[in-house]
């Protein structure tokens, strides 16, 4: 399978070596805003992000995938795809471990050692990073980030846009906002409104996120 990749940070390395362990990966041209100094990616082709170049490839792409950290930019990045129709399959690294009972949203990406269970849902434009485990009934909405050794119980919702940093803990049944920041290492034992970074263990709210009308962060 030939791909496109939107992005040229480590994320997209580790993107990259996730299609490598599937055998039907091919070959990878890479679209950026920003021209990468790292010889890692040297022997590919690396083009600049913009829909006009995008489209003199689209004969030569079949499939799609905007590795990028930040959630909000990710999400524009996706809907500029998903405008011109093209394919963002779930890209899932073989060494992870995933319940056939569990549902994945177009354009996400779940890394080695991730552990999905029974019944989880998993929205669209989402990350489960390295070693993170989301347990049985979870709900993950939309363009969320689950941080490297993050767990999640069972019965966890997360809202869309919500990005959960490296290695927190989320005890069963909480509910998470929509837009919140969970400093890593937290541990979650309430449930949490929309809009709020919280740290902690326990963890607290220590403020409110300011919002635009469409829900971006403010400076």
């Amino acid at each position: 399978m030939r791909w496109g990749i939107i992005g040229t940070g480590g994320h997209s390395k580790t993107v990259l070596e996730a299609l490598m362990s599937k055998s039907t990966f091919s070959s990878v041209t890479f679209f950026t805003k920003f021209f990468p100094d790292s010889p890692f990616f040297t022997s590919y082709k690396v083009l600049k992000d913009e829909e006009a170049t995008r489209a003199a490839f689209d004969l030569k792409i079949d499939s799609w995938h905007a590795a990028i950290g930040d959630v909000f930019i990710r999400e524009k990045k996706m809907q500029e795809l998903i405008n011109h129709l093209r394919k963002l399959p779930v890209i899932i690294h073989d060494r992870s471990i995933i319940s056939p009972s569990s549902l994945i949203g177009e354009g996400s990406f779940i890394n080695a050692g991730a552990v999905i269970n029974a019944d989880a849902s998993i929205g669209k434009g989402c990350i489960i990073n390295t070693l993170a485990s989301v347990d049985h009934d979870c709900k993950i909405r939309d363009f969320v980030n689950i941080g490297p050794g993050s767990n999640l119980a069972g019965t966890v919702t997360v809202g869309s846009r919500t990005d959960i940093g490296t290695g927190v803990s989320i005890i069963p049944g909480i509910t998470i906002g929509t837009g919140c920041i969970i400093g890593a290492g937290s541990v979650v034992v309430r449930d949490i409104p929309d809009h709020s970074l919280v740290y902690g263990a326990p963890a607290r709210v220590i403020k409110k996120i300011n919002t635009d009308s469409e829900g971006n962060p403010n400076e």
